[in-house]
C-alpha cells in the first residue's frame, strides 16, 4: 500500500465528470466531424461557418425581382390602346355637350317664336292665326275642350276588396292597365277627338301603366272606379262598345271575372287641359331641321 507523499495536495475529483454524455450533448450538440472542422478553421483564424445558401433559392430570389421589375415597368408604360378610347371617350362628351347646348339654344328661340305667335293671335291681329292656335292646342290637349260624347264609368268586380292582399284570384278581378288601354285605343279608332281618365287628359304622348297595384297615367297612380269621357261622335263610339271589338272584349270581361262598364251619352262632355304637356318636332329622315 502506497502512502502519499506528506504535504503533497491531495487532488480532488470533478463531481460532474460522471456527467460526461450530458456536457458533451450541452455543449457541442452538433455533429463531433463538423464541430472539429469549426474549431480547425477558428484556430487557423478563418471564419466559423461558411455562408451557404442553395442554388435554387439563389435563383428563385433573382427571377422574383426581374418578375417585380417588369410588372412596374408595364404599370407605369401607357397604354396606346386605352389611351386611344380615353381620348375617344372625352371626344364623344364633348361632341354630346355641344349638341345639347344647341338644343337648348334652339328650344330657347322657338319659345320666344312661340311667345311672339300666341301674342299676334290673341290681340286679334291675325284671326287665322289665332284659330290655327286654338285648333292645335285643342287637338295637343293643352286647352281644356268640351262636346258630345260618352261618359264611360268601369270599375271591379263588385266581389273584389281592395282591402285584402293581393293573390292569383282577385287579380282577374280587377280592371288592370291593359283594360284601359284596349277601351281608349278603341275609342281613337271610332273618331275620338279628346279623352280623359279621371280628369287626366290624354294626348298623344300619354302612357297608361301598372305600378304594382295601381294604374298610372302620366305619373298619376288613379282610384276606382274609372270615369273615361271621350269627346266625339256619340253614335260611333257607342256603336263600338255596343258592336265592336272593343264592346265583345268588355262582354267577356263581365261575363268571365265580373268587370263592370257602363256608358251613357252625353251633349256636353268635358275632357280637361293636360297637366304634363310635351311636343316633339319630326323631321323627314334625311331632311335638315330648320335653324
Amino acid at each position: 500500500m502506497r502512502w502519499p507523499h506528506r504535504g503533497a495536495a491531495q487532488r480532488e475529483e470533478d463531481p460532474a465528470a460522471s456527467m460526461a454524455l450530458l456536457v458533451e450533448v450541452l455543449d457541442r450538440p452538433v455533429d463531433p466531424g463538423y464541430w472539429t472542422a469549426t474549431q480547425q478553421r477558428r484556430d487557423a483564424g478563418l471564419p466559423a461557418q461558411t455562408s451557404r445558401r442553395s442554388p435554387l433559392l439563389i435563383i428563385t430570389v433573382v427571377l422574383l425581382g426581374f418578375l417585380l421589375s417588369v410588372s412596374a415597368l408595364s404599370l407605369r408604360a401607357p397604354d396606346p390602346q386605352n389611351a386611344s378610347e380615353r381620348r375617344e371617350l372625352a371626344e364623344r362628351i364633348e361632341t354630346a355637350g355641344e349638341r345639347g347646348d344647341a338644343s337648348a339654344a334652339r328650344v330657347e328661340a322657338l319659345r320666344e317664336d312661340i311667345s311672339a305667335l300666341e301674342a299676334r293671335g290673341s290681340n286679334g291681329a291675325d284671326p287665322a292665326l289665332a284659330s290655327a292656335l286654338d285648333r292645335a292646342g285643342e287637338q295637343a290637349g293643352a286647352d281644356a275642350v268640351q262636346g258630345p260624347g260618352l261618359t264611360i264609368a268601369l270599375d271591379d268586380a263588385p266581389s273584389t276588396d281592395l282591402s285584402d292582399e293581393p293573390d292569383s284570384a282577385s287579380a282577374a278581378d280587377r280592371v288592370l292597365a291593359g283594360d284601359l288601354q284596349r277601351l281608349v285605343n278603341g275609342l281613337w279608332w271610332s273618331g275620338a277627338e279628346a279623352i280623359s281618365i279621371n280628369e287626366q287628359r290624354l294626348t298623344s304622348t300619354s302612357s297608361i301603366r301598372f305600378a304594382g297595384e295601381a294604374i298610372v297615367v302620366d305619373f298619376r297612380g288613379l282610384t276606382r272606379p274609372y270615369t273615361v269621357r271621350a269627346i266625339g261622335d256619340p253614335d260611333a263610339l257607342a256603336a263600338e262598345l255596343d258592336d265592336g271589338d272593343t264592346g265583345e272584349y268588355f262582354a267577356d270581361l263581365g261575363a268571365e271575372y265580373g268587370i263592370v262598364m257602363t256608358w251613357e251619352r252625353g251633349s256636353t262632355v268635358r275632357a280637361p287641359a293636360a297637366e304634363r304637356l310635351s311636343t316633339r318636332v319630326a323631321t323627314v329622315e334625311g331632311e335638315e331641321e330648320d335653324p
